[in-house]
């Protein structure tokens, strides 16, 4: 096998594209050095020194642009290698003729030399190594004799293996180093043929194991199956009792329903139509005052359905959780003067003051037609519950950043069981109100579906004798 067959055109390139990062971390040293040289007063030299510095940024520059154009040319390689050489040769040649001639024997920059040979092996051409190495001997072979004439022949008794011995000893040294950097992919290749074999073998202990995993899944496959058809029936049982229960709540939603339709929702009609065929039959005889209570009682009658039918409509909606809340803003005291004005009538049958009493600088975020459901839901059970000549209440203040909105009445007030059970039970019972008022007991818990679906929270405060209050918290908005 070749010692680099296992590498492609893409590794030489990525090692090309290394060697140029490494050019421009040299330069960037250079750069620094002749900053060095200028500030030692060294001015012509440093120039120089500058100007081929200069040289070998355009060269660098020219070179990414060839391998970006030409990625796949070997001849850019050794344009590359032959032009790092040359310029490392001028840099040598220049630091000899400026500091002294016998700085081409002990100047730095020939560890620079051994450098570019082994750089050369990042591209993966043997070739390219060979070649780097014969023309990095020649060239400093040449510019050692060029120089040689100049050097003072004491300073090359005075420094070891300054004179012509010591430039063969460096090239036999950097034949030597090109040579076991030629050997390099050689080992590399070797490497990689080693972690072959033990991939292989490795890749048949795992042919092994998955076997015997496999006979291992056999034995217990049964198992498994079984396991999942037990599961399978322990979900479709559960899903069962799911269903159960969904439909023994339709059937219980339903049955409300169907109690609230003929019962609580009949009532208000049967009212209107004796009414009205009483009106009919006897209107030339009535009086103006007899007239005017029954289109009350008739007008009133209609308000108290029309609130029931909304009621159940929504209470259907929730319970199909079809209700959709939209948060706007809402301000409280429009709010309030909607539902006082439309509960006016039944307020004034009872003779019961209602005040509200809630800043118009009060806004609170949520879905206006639920927010007034649930303010008429509540103002109508204070009247319900509050005795004759009684008082209801509307106030409202800013807790942190939520708005609390307050209905208080005098009425007959709630133990802390009734305030669970009107919240928290699902059988929605209904109690009679100070008037012997029917209801359909879904009021509340209407309210408190809507209040928590617009991101909010609803509670009592009360006593038996000594009234309720209702308290609503909402996300509050700036009027």
């Amino acid at each position: 096998m070749r010692y680099h067959s296992f590498l492609n055109k893409e590794d030489a390139v990525w090692g090309e594209q290394q060697v140029v990062r490494f050019r421009w971390v040299l330069i960037t040293a250079i750069l620094v050095l002749i900053g060095y040289i200028f500030y030692e007063g060294n001015t012509e030299r440093a120039i120089y020194s500058l100007l081929l510095s200069l040289c070998y940024i355009a060269y660098n520059s020219g070179i990414s642009y060839l391998i970006k154009k030409h990625s796949q040319a070997t001849w850019v390689s050794y344009v590359s290698s032959f032009i790092d050489v040359t310029i490392l040769s001028a840099h040598i040649f220049n630091y000899s003729y400026f500091f002294k001639p016998v700085a081409v024997s002990t100047a730095a920059s020939l560890f620079l030399y051994g450098v570019l040979i082994m750089l050369s092996v990042l591209r993966y051409d043997g070739k390219l190594v060979i070649f780097t190495t014969i023309y990095v001997v020649i060239c400093y072979n040449v510019i050692y004799f060029l120089r040689y004439p100049y050097i003072d022949p004491q300073l090359i008794d005075q420094i070891a293996s300054g004179g012509p011995e010591g430039v063969m000893y460096r090239s036999v040294y950097f034949i030597l180093m090109g040579y076991f950097i030629f050997s390099i992919p050689k080992m590399i290749n070797r490497l990689v043929e080693r972690q072959n074999e033990v991939n292989n073998e490795r890749r048949d202990i795992e042919i092994q194991l998955a076997l015997e995993t496999q006979k291992r899944e056999l034995v217990t496959n049964n198992l498994k199956v079984e396991q999942q058809f037990n599961n399978q029936l322990n979900k479709q049982k559960l899903i069962i009792e799911q269903q159960n229960s969904s439909l023994e709540k339709a059937i219980a939603t339903r049955d409300k329903l169907f109690s609230i339709i003929g019962h609580d929702l009949r009532s208000p009609f049967c009212l209107q139509a004796s009414l009205s065929e009483y009106l009919i039959y006897d209107f030339h005889s009535l009086d103006q005052e007899v007239l005017l209570d029954s289109i009350y009682a008739i007008n009133k009658t209609s308000n108290d359905g029309l609130a029931l039918l909304s009621n159940l409509i929504d209470w259907s909606k929730t319970q199909s959780n079809l209700l959709e809340s939209k948060p706007t803003q809402v301000n409280v005291k429009k709010a309030v003067d909607q539902v006082v004005y439309q509960q006016s009538e039944t307020a004034r049958s009872k003779n019961i003051e209602v005040k509200n009493m809630v800043g118009s600088e009060f806004c609170v975020k949520t879905d206006e037609q639920m927010f007034v459901t649930v303010l008429r839901n509540l103002l109508s059970n204070a009247i319900k519950f509050t005795h004759n000549n009684g008082q209801v209440s509307f106030n409202s203040f800013y807790e942190e950043e939520n708005c609390i909105v307050q209905v208080k009445d005098n009425g007959i007030g709630m133990s802390s069981a009734q305030i669970d059970k009107v919240f928290n039970d699902s059988n929605y019972s209904s109690t009679l109100g100070t008037n012997h008022e029917q209801g359909t007991g879904i009021g509340l818990g209407l309210c408190k579906d809507m209040i928590e679906s617009n991101k909010g929270t609803i509670s009592a405060i009360s006593e038996i004798g000594q009234g309720t209050t209702i308290q609503l918290k909402l996300p509050k908005l700036k009027c």
